[in-house]
């Protein structure tokens, strides 16, 4: 079989005498290779060395859940568990992986855990939301009624709420976060509402963009599930764009706008990362680099959707002309604001996405 050099290498290193700390830190780096970039053969030559020091080698598991399959999730519950538990040096995310590649008999293993420390329960809660959970029905809906309407709780337990089968829960997930639930513990909510698919876009759009949610918040990591969110529904960059230019133009209160725009700049940083975001419901291909490039930074006039408008306007009545984002920020906030500079950052951070995108491309080709 064939392996990515980057595979090889850390079959090759295992033996090594570097010091923990540069090991592993080492093993993260040639490992997120292996994640964008590997496959089956990958997965099946690194499980033998996770197993064999399951806490050492933690960063191998994303790569064992997207390229395994369910042989390999069978050999991987086999030597992770012991009497119904996940073995103490074994990581969390192996529950995610264990879910996400299939492995029904996991299905209990998953709901015991789902009660357990921060991690650990949203590792189980990960995992089963790729489980069909049909005999857990009526359990998930009395823990979801057990915790709705609080602050704080076991926060991916709401994402199983589709689980149930009851659409009444998408309205329901939907109020518990505007009205109750702390934005620190709000990311299987936001979640749990994007798995709702089609009935939970306009929903989720709102949430999107409504500061009570702060669902583009770095700091809580609700980012994230927002983002992957997104993925889900469909919901690509170019559209949330159309949306937040629109937005502008209707001239909302200033704070709205700047948490609009600081929203629209996280989720495109969160795109530039290429950020893997292990549900397999988001795993859709989204726009290019170099299109969302040409799209925020080098705009055709058939990228604009409104004439072009006077020099010299601020405020909302500018958004008549730019496209760009960086004149679009100029322009309702001045140049001196801290977004103009986030938003040149940003402008680094994608030109080199999209440069790296064109010579993956030419690699492939060659």
């Amino acid at each position: 079989m064939t392996l990515l050099p980057a595979t090889q290498a850390l079959l090759d290193r295992r033996s090594g005498d570097d010091p923990p700390g540069a090991s592993w830190q080492w093993e993260s780096m040639a490992a997120e290779v292996v994640l964008r970039h590997g496959g089956p053969a990958d997965a099946q030559a690194l499980l033998p060395l996770f197993v064999s020091a399951p806490a050492a080698h933690e960063a191998l598991v994303p790569v064992l859940a997207r390229h395994g399959d369910r042989r390999l999730a069978a050999r991987l519950l086999e030597a992770t568990v012991e009497g119904g538990r996940l073995r103490e040096d074994v990581p969390s995310g192996v529950l995610h992986a264990l879910g996400l590649l299939g492995c029904a008999s996991a299905t209990s293993l998953l709901w015991e855990h789902v009660d357990d420390s921060y991690d650990v329960s949203k590792d189980a809660c990960l995992g089963l939301l790729h489980l069909p959970c049909e005999e857990l029905r009526d359990a998930i809906t009395e823990r979801l009624e057990e915790h709705e309407g609080a602050a704080l709780f076991p926060e991916f337990l709401p994402a199983l709420a589709p689980k149930t089968k009851d659409p009444a829960w998408l309205e329901r997930l939907v109020a518990w976060g505007e009205n109750d639930a702390s934005v620190d513990c709000n990311g299987g909510l936001i979640l749990g509402i994007s798995l709702y698919g089609g009935p939970a876009r306009a929903a989720f759009t709102r949430l999107l963009w409504d500061t009570r949610w702060e669902a583009c918040g770095s700091g809580t990591g609700s980012a994230w599930w927002t983002y992957t969110g997104t993925r889900v529904l469909g919901l690509g960059l170019p559209r949330l764009y159309a949306d937040l230019r629109a937005r502008l133009r209707a001239g909302a209160d200033p704070d709205a706008q700047k948490d609009a725009l600081w929203s629209f700049i996280t989720l495109v940083r969160l795109r530039c990362a290429d950020i893997w975001t292990g549900v397999r419901a988001a795993e859709v291909t989204p726009e290019s680099y170099d299109t969302l490039y040409g799209l925020l930074f080098a705009p055709t006039p058939d990228d604009s959707d409104t004439p072009t408008g006077p020099d010299g306007l601020s405020g909302p009545d500018a958004l008549d002309g730019p496209t760009e984002l960086g004149d679009l920020v100029r322009h309702v906030f001045g140049s001196d604001d801290p977004l103009a500079d986030e938003v040149r950052h940003l402008e680094t951070a994608l030109r080199t996405a999209a440069a790296h995108e064109w010579a993956l491309r030419a690699a492939v080709r060659g």
